[in-house]
């Protein structure tokens, strides 16, 4: 059972495995390009770790070396509790800290919800509980549109002479999250009124700011609010998980750089599906898979939007053809 491999690879990045072959099996992957890529990944992964001899959920929330406790506390939760009674009590509380391990915890709870997969849904709600990252509410009253809002923070002076010195991902955003500049540039922003619009406004500037960079931190935003679209009967008051992931938006934003106006990079003529979902499977890449999952599941939900489909058709040719 992969949810006995620690969550974190030995090179201290997360592991996407369990993600990225429920990905490549929902494109359409055989099983030995599953095995292939089972066998690739493998040196990479470690034992999970032994559970701590003390864990009481009410004191250890956001506590990494308690995570074995707190798969086990999901999985015992799951196997006498309908999985959408579970979500229903915790997950509202857990999206406080939906940034955990780079959104990882949060897209890993999707695809076990997505595909059904016990385990999973436990390993994703684990994640969720023991790498947490806390987000605050903007407190601001005035209501903008994504692009509206990073434009703001592209022309925001004060964010001009910051140095950022965290390098892998997590850990800079740890960093633009605590910095007291960040805290007063984003605050006054808040996402667009009403859940739905304000959850396609943000993957729409999520996918242009991917398809203009390439960025791996924007590739999250992405298969991050994949994963929020397919959590989203279970997030409680939808509009403060989707205020905390506009906070996260904008130190992805900051992390990389502000970069504006959105230029787009050159990918060639679009890859038809078929070809990207073939390219997905065959790859050995750990995030092509997900990318091409996630953004062919969106365009399919938005027969009415033709140029943001396209878009999301584009991130993933870009990421197919440099991987």
């Amino acid at each position: 059972m992969r949810s006995a491999l620690d969550p974190d690879l030995r090179n201290g990045n997360s592991s996407h495995l369990p993600m990225v072959l429920a990905a490549m099996r929902a494109l359409g992957g055989t099983a030995e390009q599953l095995d292939r890529f089972e066998t690739h990944y493998a040196p990479l992964t470690q034992p999970l770790r032994a559970p701590a001899s003390a864990f009481d959920p009410a004191r250890h929330l956001g506590s990494a070396a308690h995570f074995t406790n707190w798969l086990q506390h999901y999985e015992h939760e799951l196997a006498g509790t309908p999985w959408q009674s579970v979500l229903q009590r915790d997950l509202p509380r857990l999206m406080e800290g939906l940034a955990s391990s780079a959104f990882h915890g949060m897209i890993r709870l999707a695809y076990g919800v997505r595909f059904d997969q016990r385990d999973e849904t436990a390993a994703g709600l684990a994640m969720l509980s023991a790498f947490r990252v806390e987000l605050p509410l903007p407190d601001g009253g005035r209501s903008t549109g994504a692009a509206e809002g990073l434009r703001s923070l592209a022309f925001d002076e004060s964010l001009a002479g910051i140095v950022w010195h965290e390098p892998p991902i997590m850990r800079r955003l740890r960093e633009v999250f605590r910095h007291p500049t960040f805290v007063a540039a984003v605050g006054p922003l808040r996402i667009e009124k009403g859940a739905d619009r304000a959850w396609f406004s943000l993957l729409t500037s999520a996918a242009r700011l991917h398809r203009a960079t390439g960025e791996f931190a924007a590739l999250h935003l992405v298969t991050g609010l994949h994963a929020m679209r397919v959590l989203w009967p279970w997030l409680g008051i939808r509009e403060d998980a989707l205020q905390r992931f506009w906070l996260a938006f904008c130190a992805v934003f900051v992390a990389i750089g502000r970069p504006w106006p959105f230029e787009w990079l050159d990918v060639g003529p679009l890859l038809p599906w078929r070809e990207l979902r073939e390219r997905a499977c065959a790859s050995d890449d750990d995030h092509l898979a997900k990318l091409v999952f996630s953004c062919e599941d969106l365009a399919a939900g938005m027969p009415d939007d033709p140029m943001l489909a396209a878009t999301l058709q584009a991130c993933a040719t870009l990421e197919a053809r440099r991987r």
